[in-house]
């Protein structure tokens, strides 16, 4: 098998052991891997220096280029950023590692769309009955659920979620995901993978979350988005398809973008009535009245050199898939949309393109 994939998909298995093999000097590299375990276990066999790493990324990325792929192309560019700003960390500027990241180019958020979120907030605010320097955190507070109370209403919004990944997901997949619970003092819950080659959604029940927060920390990590999305593209992309690149995802890459996008929009597709306004306030409530604690870690994030970059592809990501979704129409629950958004390739340059090519392919047929 494994021959097999590097013979009908060379680039796409170099893509894949080159990140493979620098995951070990780059932490911030690689998120998840399902693809043959023999792969990983070569990768760590010998050590290498950075500089062939560099190397071997740029000439890949030429070869991709050469080869038509401009998926594995753009992701390794992003890879031999990563291996160049750990050598010159002051290389790049903000915007510039944005771009040669996530291979986009940076837009300021419209005026108008920062101005609404704001005005949302102080509505919100303005709902807070005591008063007090830490009025907002008292009434916050006073609505988060902690230990069981959190297991369940964890554990009910992904019943929710599953549901609607059997029931109403027109893609077909199998779960393969184990449910347990994590110390990590900087999760709340989220979704890891386990060598070696185990997806695992975790609850931390020692942190507190208001019940809408958690509903939609469980759609975006689980259903229907990050592990449904992980899972139409090992199970579908790669294990059926063939595409290499598939079984593997990069942190600080171009798939990132709509991979958030996927899982920014997924809370509302829980919604037969597309009516997400409720859901997005109470993901404002979230971002809008932190502890100090909790914006210290933000901060944290935002002045990392690739966590800060990153986090560029939540607002352009969302914003894509939202325009996909409604240039798709009525066919955005269909399973030709929806395999094609959850099983494809996508760097968001080529987004839309790709989108308006498989939306006008669908009208023909």
């Amino acid at each position: 098998m494994i021959d097999q994939l590097d013979r009908d998909d060379p680039l796409g298995t170099e893509m894949v052991m080159l990140a493979l093999t620098a995951w070990p000097y780059f932490p911030h590299l690689v998120s998840d891997y399902l693809g043959p375990y023999e792969w990983l276990r070569t990768a760590r066999m010998n050590p290498v220096d950075r500089h062939s790493l560099l190397s071997r990324a740029l000439r890949l990325a030429e070869a991709a280029d050469r080869g038509g792929d401009a998926y594995v192309a753009l992701q390794t560019r992003a890879i031999a950023t990563q291996i160049e700003i750990d050598a010159e960390p002051d290389r790049f500027t903000y915007l510039q590692l944005v771009e040669r990241l996530l291979s986009c180019r940076f837009v300021l958020p419209d005026p108008d769309e920062v101005a609404s979120l704001a005005r949302d907030v102080d509505v919100l605010v303005a709902n807070v009955s005591s008063s007090g320097s830490d009025a907002v955190t008292r009434w916050e507070t006073a609505a988060t659920i902690t230990g069981e109370a959190k297991w369940d209403a964890a554990l009910d919004a992904y019943r929710d979620g599953r549901r609607y990944a059997r029931e109403r997901f027109p893609v077909a997949f199998e779960e393969r995901l184990d449910i347990g619970r994590t110390s990590d003092p900087i999760t709340s819950l989220h979704l890891t993978w386990r060598e070696p080659e185990q997806m695992v959604f975790e609850v931390n029940v020692a942190i507190p979350r208001t019940r809408p927060t958690i509903r939609y920390e469980v759609a975006h990590n689980i259903y229907p988005g990050d592990y449904l999305h992980m899972a139409v593209l090992t199970q579908r992309t790669f294990g059926k398809e063939g595409r290499v690149a598939a079984c593997i995802k990069l942190k600080n890459a171009p798939e990132n973008v709509i991979a958030e996008g996927i899982e920014e929009v997924a809370p509302f597709r829980l919604d037969e009535k597309g009516e997400p306004r409720q859901a997005a306030i109470d993901h404002l409530r979230r971002m809008g009245h932190m502890s100090a604690e909790r914006a210290s870690q933000e901060l944290d994030r935002i002045e990392h050199p690739l966590w800060g970059t990153y986090q560029y592809s939540y607002w352009l990501g969302r914003h894509l898939v939202a325009e996909a979704d409604a240039l798709a129409g009525s066919a955005a629950t269909g399973a030709e949309y929806l395999g094609w958004l959850y099983g494809g390739l996508h760097v968001p340059e080529t987004f839309l393109d790709d989108a308006r090519r498989i939306l006008d392919r669908s009208l023909v047929t």
